[in-house]
C-alpha cells in the first residue's frame, strides 16, 4: 500500500511538472476561489454530462465536446482569462493547451474538481440552466 501511495505522489506530481513544462498555466484550487471573489475568470468545464450534474462550480459552463470543437464555438470571451475543469485535472490540461494554442488565456484547475472539493470549494448540482 505504501508503494502505491509513493507511486501515485510521484504519478501526479510529475504529470502536473510536465503540463507545465508543455506551457499550460496551472491553477490551484486555493488561487481559483480567490479569483472567483475578485474578478472570475471564465470556467470551461469539460466533464461528461453526468460527472457535471452530481457536482460542479457555479457558473461554470459544460462542454465536453471542447477538444473537438474550434474555440470560436464554445461561447468563450477571448478577452477573458478561462480556467479548465474536469474531475482530476488529467483531461482539462489537452483543453488548456488548446486553448493557448488559439490565443486564449487559459489555464488548468490544478487535481480539477476532486482538488476544488477537498480545498472545501463552493459546488453546485444539476445541468446547465
Amino acid at each position: 500500500m505504501k508503494g502505491l501511495v509513493i507511486f501515485l505522489v510521484l504519478f501526479f506530481g510529475v504529470w502536473d511538472l510536465a503540463w507545465l513544462l508543455a506551457g499550460v498555466g496551472q491553477t490551484p484550487p486555493w488561487r481559483l476561489r480567490r479569483q472567483m471573489a475578485a474578478k472570475p475568470p471564465q470556467l470551461l468545464d469539460v466533464r461528461t454530462p453526468a460527472e457535471f450534474a452530481l457536482f460542479h462550480i457555479p457558473g461554470a459552463i459544460n462542454r465536453p465536446d471542447a477538444l473537438t470543437v474550434p474555440a470560436a464555438q464554445l461561447g468563450l470571451d477571448p478577452s477573458r482569462p478561462v480556467t479548465v475543469i474536469c474531475m482530476t485535472g488529467h483531461r482539462s490540461p489537452f483543453v488548456a493547451r488548446k486553448l493557448g494554442k488559439e490565443g486564449y488565456d487559459a489555464s488548468n484547475l490544478t487535481w480539477g474538481m476532486l482538488g476544488w472539493l477537498v480545498s472545501f470549494g463552493a459546488v453546485a448540482t444539476g445541468s446547465n440552466p
